[in-house]
């Protein structure tokens, strides 16, 4: 899951993008990223902007605004033992 396309690949990935030529937010936004996976995931979130301070206010005029976000993750699978099944009884 890094930007720069070493490591493991991603299982899903979520890509967006957003251009304005102007952009007022009414209320600040509160923003939240939240991922889950069974039995075990990985999940990494960016985004570029353009145009757009952190945080934003609201009433303030933006304009030639961009934004790109992405966000990936992947399962991670728990280790099996190696070497013969357990006898039953």
């Amino acid at each position: 899951m890094t930007r720069d396309g070493e490591g493991p690949r991603d299982d899903v990935g979520i890509d967006a993008s957003l251009s304005a030529r102007e952009l007022i937010f009414r209320e600040v936004p509160e923003v939240r990223t939240r991922t889950w996976g069974e039995p075990d995931h990985e999940s990494v979130s960016h985004s570029e902007r353009r145009g757009l301070p952190r945080p934003v206010r609201s009433g303030t005029r933006y304009t030639d605004v961009h934004l790109d976000y992405r966000l990936a993750g992947r399962l991670r699978l728990r280790e099996q033992p190696s070497g013969p099944p357990p006898e039953e009884e």
